[in-house]
């Protein structure tokens, strides 16, 4: 098959990231509402806001992403942006802390064949506390994303009411220096279905489990959820393929 590649490559990273895992407990809920909306020419605003619940091991945390994206081919996107989260931490009131990005991202969609394949690689420059009462700290990371969809439909289309499966996982790699930090710090697996609602609406359930890694080797914290995604984009064969 063309993607028995991106197959092999997505489990690969599943199973072997070094921060990958065990349990999670039950699992909680992730809520993404996304949005691209065509501006003048090649360029387009990409608009995101996300909850997610926390767990024993991981916090909460709340985001809204903004960016402005160039196509530069029909498979070939460029995007850059802000993002605002507010993260939780394990005190006795919950206590929450603003967290700031800019990011810079390039995705490559191949939707050629029956398996319809996007690689996506992000850098983020954030600014973040350890603790709600320290000060900011600067720890820009590289993520990278692998995501497979697979029409469940004849001669691979994806009509108006069709389902589709969809798989990813995606890398997160330090950049910086700070101390007690594995250079490979998280990682996330997902697997699902989707339904195409409209010409340009999909909505996703997914089972994800993410790792993080805790600063100390063979150590991580991890969060079982069950993320429901609902994307609205100019009808395209890649909107399905691009997050």
């Amino acid at each position: 098959m063309k993607h028995v590649s991106s197959l092999l490559l997505l489990v690969l990273l599943s199973l072997n990231s070094p921060v990958r895992g065990q349990g999670g407990g039950a699992p909680v809920g992730w809520l993404r509402l996304s949005a691209d909306a065509p501006l003048r020419g090649r360029w387009s605003l990409y608009s995101e806001l996300e909850t997610r619940q926390g767990n024993a091991q991981l916090g909460a945390q709340q985001l809204g992403r903004l960016g402005f994206r160039f196509r530069v081919a029909p498979s070939l996107s460029l995007t850059t942006g802000y993002v605002l989260a507010a993260n939780e931490y394990d005190t006795a009131d919950n206590t929450t802390a603003p967290e700031h990005r800019f990011y810079q991202e390039i995705a490559l969609a191949d939707v050629s064949g029956s398996v319809r394949a996007s690689h996506r690689l992000r850098v983020e420059e954030r600014w973040l506390r350890l603790r709600p009462e320290t000060a900011f700290q600067f720890a820009p990371r590289l993520r990278y994303q692998l995501r497979l969809v697979v029409p469940l439909h004849s001669g691979g289309r994806l009509p108006i009411g069709g389902l589709f499966i969809v798989a990813a996982n995606e890398i997160f790699a330090e950049l910086g220096s700070r101390e007690g930090q594995n250079f490979l710090e998280e990682n996330r697996a997902s697997a699902g279905f989707g339904y195409r609602m409209s010409r340009r609406a999909t909505v996703e359930m997914a089972y994800l489990h993410q790792s993080q890694a805790a600063g100390v080797a063979g150590q991580s914290l991890t969060r079982n959820a069950v993320q429901v995604s609902v994307a609205v984009a100019t009808p395209s064969h890649l909107c399905l393929v691009r997050r």
